[in-house]
């Protein structure tokens, strides 16, 4: 590689890393803070109100939030603002749907805490309205940061000065939700004004639109599901050790947002139509495994330290459940960028549907089984099983696919039509 095409690569990836950063900076300051104000219980509240909203972001998403980018970079740049302007306008119709099935949902699990359900709910939904996707399907990290970042960051400190002054979550909340508000309405003015062809609309209906989404949905439904069962099986099953591990999870999520920039990366890299996509599929794979055995050794012995840390001494995360939560990473990073770069680029999103679903069956009965017995180690354990399943399945799918079929010019509807 030449030395422009290294500095390109570096400051694309220093671009998605600052965005990274700063959103993960505000999550680990918030920590302490929210502890501090409203306290362990209420703190543990919250993260379950954001787990089980995760979940439903899957169905708002509707598989535009992990494959869109890859299809972003795929499809001419005067066709880019059209896919964006329908994918939002179907992403809005859902949010609708959704955001009732999940209020009600949270008020169920929160025993009647009707108000901080319906605002949790409304709130950790917007995001999935944003453009983050496709600003990193352009390669435009600056946009990222700009008007969806910034926004969002800045909802999330006057959350905090808002909490610390009144000690009332739902104050904290109603800042998120201006600030997510902000970022979803500002992005979607920036790519509707962009200097491309404007004027084209994507006329596909509603229910056909949807259709060609169908494997991506589901491979983000199931993972989500999985990713979410342990949470609410411990909270059902092992409340009084909820907040333990709702802290172990919010660091295992905070490694995984540190992820982002190197997928993101590959999400716009890998793709690119010439003869050297092979080769780049080969070290972005390489890359991700050798990031996930890192970060998932970082994860098994730094959490125990920071948990004690962030919490003030009031939590402290145990290496039995770290270390597997460790050996998890190793597999969510592969897939990943596997998954995510390297096979949705082949139109192979398929795979991505099969890959979550093995998760599944092999992950969330053994998630349950452990949580009746009443291990939260052994339920770590099945997490980490699961996304190892999810990883190496992928790893095979890619490695049968370059090894039998040429790599061809990517045809982002190709699989999904």
């Amino acid at each position: 590689m030449s030395s422009a095409g290294i500095r390109g690569v570096a400051g694309r990836l220093s671009g998605f890393t600052v965005s990274v950063i700063i959103v993960t900076l505000l999550g680990i300051v918030a920590i302490p803070l929210l502890t501090d104000t409203v306290g362990e219980a209420t703190w543990g509240t919250l993260v379950l109100i954001q787990t089980v909203a995760q979940f439903g972001g899957i169905l708002v998403a509707f598989g535009w939030g992990a494959v869109g980018a890859a299809s972003v970079a795929s499809i001419a740049e005067e066709r880019r603002p059209a896919f964006f302007r329908r994918s939002l306008q179907a992403r809005a119709v859902l949010y609708t749907c959704v955001f009732p099935l999940i209020a009600l949902l949270l008020i169920a699990l929160t025993h009647g805490d009707i108000g901080i359900s319906i605002l949790g709910a409304a709130v950790y939904l917007l995001p999935y309205l944003g453009a983050n996707w496709y600003f990193t399907g352009e390669g435009r990290p600056k946009r990222l940061l700009l008007f969806d970042t910034v926004p969002i960051v800045i909802g999330g400190v006057l959350g905090l000065v808002g909490v610390w002054f009144t000690h009332e979550l739902w104050v904290y909340l109603v800042f998120q939700g201006l600030g997510y508000l902000a970022a979803v309405s500002i992005s979607a003015l920036v790519v509707h004004r962009s200097p491309q062809d404007a004027d084209f609309e994507d006329r596909t209906p509603l229910k056909t639109l949807l259709a060609t989404q169908r494997h991506a949905v589901s491979a983000t439904l199931v993972t989500s599901l999985y990713i979410t069962l342990p949470m609410l099986a411990v909270w059902i099953f092992l409340r009084p050790l909820q907040p333990m591990f709702a802290l172990a999870n919010q660091l295992f999520r905070y490694a995984s947002i540190a992820l982002l920039p190197i997928q993101q990366f590959f999400q716009s890299w890998v793709p690119a139509n010439d003869g050297g996509r092979p080769r780049r599929m080969r070290i972005a794979t390489v890359a991700a495994m050798g990031i996930g055995i890192i970060g998932g050794t970082l994860i098994a012995f730094l959490s125990p330290w920071a948990s004690t840390l962030l919490s003030v001494g009031t939590i402290s995360v145990p290496l039995s459940v770290s270390l597997p939560l460790g050996v998890a990473f190793v597999g969510i990073a592969t897939a990943a960028v596997v998954g995510y770069a390297s096979l949705v680029s082949l139109g192979r999103v398929r795979a991505l549907a099969v890959s979550t679903m093995i998760g599944a069956v092999v992950g969330a009965p053994l998630i349950i089984l452990f949580a009746i017995l009443g291990s939260v180690p052994a339920v770590a354990w099945a997490v980490a099983i699961s996304e190892l399943c999810v990883g190496g399945y992928l790893l095979w799918v890619l490695r049968t696919a370059l090894r039998e079929h040429p790599v061809r010019p990517i045809d982002a509807a190709e699989e999904n039509a």
